[in-house]
């Protein structure tokens, strides 16, 4: 009877806990979290009645780039050309949130590789029939990776047992900006649900999740997540990384990975500066008090991590950046 009373005691004690347990299932979403339409845009004006399926333009998603892209190499803001050197075989790609549709144009595209999309968003996502949705306000979202996932399946489920849904905001370009959303009504009669990596999975793709806030830096703790698994993916594979507009996330996480893989053959300013003229955003220009400000000063101190730790980046970037800012504070003491 002891080893029972000690499982049950352990279970009513589990119950407790403040954060849900890998096999606890997430509350449904709060009524008051509007159900958000982000790809492809909604008809303008909406029709009347129900939407069965929104078919989007067989067309790559918003911001697509590749790094093998053609690109400027001349100096511009730069003291010297710029550097491109390793970026021809750093195998990646990058764009917004995709729709169904969109989704098979980069099966097209991607044809012959061995890929893995890096989805980047933090906040609750998936597919309605061919749609791509969201819950917002971005701050619905939260926690870590497998957390969020954990949101995505309970979310969908609930609304495929629903059967109908109503898209009441449209965020046409920033999902983070919502003075910029447009107050619609859109039904849909759910015919189908699917998380990101469910639908990645139909096409013998990897997927791999970073939650990463619509703004700011992510946790150290996802950023060491992401560097164990650069560390062990196969040599030659593509990733294709993506968040809700292709900008911001996006183009912090494509400058990482560029780091990681070519801080002994590029600047940092180099690397930084590329990957704007690839499509990204700009981090260069931050300024203090914008709101690029924290990634641009993330950036340089993930580099100089780089040279501490690469090429094998057995120590994680959260121990080494504790030792880094201890060693900063003694510094200034003395």
């Amino acid at each position: 009877m002891t080893p029972v009373r000690l499982v049950l005691s352990a279970f009513f004690a589990a119950s407790l806990l403040p954060f849900p347990l890998p096999w606890v299932k997430p509350e449904p979403p709060a009524a008051d979290v509007p159900l958000v339409l982000t790809q492809p845009a909604p008809p303008d004006p909406p029709p009347d009645g129900s939407i069965m399926r929104i078919v989007g333009p067989r067309e790559s998603p918003a911001r697509w780039r590749t790094s093998e892209d053609p690109i400027s190499e001349t100096a511009g803001r730069l003291d010297k050309p710029l550097e491109i050197a390793g970026l021809r075989f750093l195998n990646v790609s990058g764009s917004g949130q995709f729709s169904l549709d969109q989704f098979y144009k980069m099966r097209e595209t991607l044809a012959g590789k061995a890929v893995t999309v890096i989805d980047l968003r933090a906040e609750p996502h998936g597919f309605i029939n061919a749609a791509a949705i969201a819950w917002g306000p971005p701050a619905s979202g939260g926690g870590s990776a497998p957390t969020v996932e954990r949101i995505d399946e309970a979310w969908l489920d609930h609304t495929a047992r629903a059967k109908r849904a109503t898209a009441t905001f449209y965020a046409p370009d920033a999902f983070a900006d919502q003075s910029s959303w447009q107050p619609i009504e859109l039904k849909f009669d759910v015919r189908s649900v699917s998380t990101e990596a469910r639908l990645v999975d139909t096409a013998r793709w990897g997927y791999f999740r970073v939650a990463a806030p619509v703004s700011g830096v992510p946790p150290d703790a996802e950023v060491d997540r992401f560097v164990k698994f650069v560390r062990e993916i196969d040599e030659g594979a593509w990733l294709h990384f993506h968040c809700d507009t292709g900008r911001g996330r996006t183009t912090f996480f494509l400058t990482l990975y560029d780091m990681m893989r070519n801080y002994v053959r590029a600047p940092r300013e180099h690397i930084v500066e590329r990957q704007r003229r690839l499509g990204g955003s700009d981090f260069l220009a931050a300024r203090a008090g914008t709101a690029e400000a924290p990634r641009a000063a993330f950036l340089e101190r993930f580099f100089s991590y780089c040279w501490a730790a690469g090429p094998e980046f057995r120590q994680s970037w959260s121990a080494w950046s504790r030792a880094s800012l201890r060693s900063s504070e003694r510094a200034t003491d003395e």
